[in-house]
């Protein structure tokens, strides 16, 4: 009997690699650790520089702005080089970048510091293709939900730089905190050595001679290409846009003390957005993804509007990190629909993941415009509970979905219309 294609092409699949999952997630661990840095100094940013509460929101933006606009590039250069190679690079300029830091002093060069620190954002794309590169379609939810658990080195970070300030510079010394990033920068170089010699790409990866023009050619495949950005701008958006706000709109809307709102309630934001990427993923391999996504943007929704309405501390944390829970379990569904979709996982991979931080830097600077027009941050959360209605409206309705294809699928395979 004859082997269809298809067999054949799930039969050259690689398996998975256990250890360049691993390490791919330590990797991306440390690179969020070092993400969540600056938000966690902006709230002391201001006691000791005299910022104001606008100024150091647009300082976290910079991050994720950054990461928005190296995310394309490296998306396609990790399908033309392969995730080893472009990882390890990464992590050598991530650490170089941090021993610059100790050197940063004025508000413009804060700017740019916070800009090229969102290079650790950005370990995700890389490690997100690199990890699928190593799993078939029907695992690379889970592995790829698995991996995202380095979201929580987020908050790793922001308890680092808690613990410096508090602990350990000298309390009569603000500049003391710099120590802060020597003490990643070394780590980051060593784990450049360890992706160096410890992972590897697949034998059968197919893109390594594949054109760049090629791969950018994705990007005018169709609507669907731009619609899963879209999802992804509200699910991994509410972690940059929470993780980036939440410190100093904590101190300045709540009258949080600074020290917990960067070392308690952040932290536990980025925690629960970590703990449901690998049920997202897990589900998304066994449930069809949009169904899934409808049920989740539908409650997010809701939530959002009960954010903005900042009816009191409790039920404004209930909202918080009920979104945190399943904006985590979303961004795993929506990741599941690249490999479905798009061959070229990296480029893809890269468009999200640049969307998402596009969400974080654009929502930072309308929660900041709201605060400095209105004096208050209700309006920019309306804005962000119209964006979730929106990702709600895209996955229920199917809107460009409908007669799109999977890959390896028979046309009748198409995703179903309600």
């Amino acid at each position: 009997m004859e082997q269809s294609a298809g067999n054949v092409e799930t039969l050259n699949e690689p398996q998975g690699n256990a250890r360049v999952l691993w390490i791919s997630t330590m990797a991306f661990s440390l690179g969020f650790a070092i993400w969540g840095m600056f938000s966690a100094l902006a709230p002391f940013l201001i006691e000791w520089y005299h910022f104001t509460s606008t100024q150091v929101l647009v300082l976290a933006a910079m991050e994720p702005l950054f990461a928005a606009a190296i995310s394309i590039p490296l998306g396609i250069w990790t399908d033309k080089f392969g995730g080893r190679t472009v990882f390890t690079i990464l992590l050598v300029l991530l650490s170089v970048v941090l021993i610059l830091g100790t050197f940063a002093e004025g508000y413009y060069s804060f700017l740019f510091l916070g800009s090229m620190l969102g290079l650790g954002g950005a370990t995700f794309v890389v490690g997100n293709a690199h990890v699928s590169s190593w799993y078939p379609k029907s695992k690379q939810g889970t592995a790829l939900g698995l991996f995202a658990l380095g979201n929580i080195g987020i908050t790793f970070g922001m308890m680092a730089v808690t613990f410096v300030i508090t602990s350990v510079a000298d309390q009569s010394d603000p500049e003391g905190w710099r120590i802060i990033f020597p003490i990643f920068a070394i780590p980051t170089l060593f784990m450049a050595a360890i992706y160096m010699f410890f992972t590897s790409d697949p034998p059968n990866r197919k893109l390594k001679n594949t054109s760049t023009r090629e791969i950018w050619a994705v990007y005018r495949s169709g609507v669907v290409v731009w619609l899963v950005p879209g999802l992804y701008w509200v699910a991994f958006g509410t972690l940059v846009f929470f993780a980036s706000t939440m410190p100093t709109y904590l101190v300045d809307h709540w009258r949080v003390d600074a020290t917990s709102a960067v070392a308690f309630y952040t932290p536990v934001l980025v925690v629960c957005v970590a703990v449901t990427r690998p049920l997202g993923g897990w589900a998304a391999d066994r449930y069809d993804v949009l169904t899934l996504l409808t049920w989740m943007f539908g409650a997010m929704s809701i939530l959002a509007v009960l954010m903005a309405l900042q009816l009191s501390f409790s039920l404004e944390l209930v909202a918080i990190y009920g979104l945190a829970l399943l904006s985590g379990a979303a961004a795993a569904a929506v990741i599941k629909l690249i490999p479905i979709y798009f061959e070229h996982v990296g480029a893809v991979s890269g468009l999200a993941k640049a969307a998402g931080a596009a969400c974080g830097f654009t929502m930072t600077a309308v929660l900041a415009a709201s605060n400095f027009l209105v004096g208050g941050y209700t309006l920019g959360f309306i804005v962000w509970a119209l964006m979730n209605m929106a990702a709600f409206y895209v996955s229920f309705s199917r809107v460009g979905f409908r007669d799109v294809k999977p890959i390896g699928a028979p046309i009748a395979e198409a995703v179903p219309a309600h």
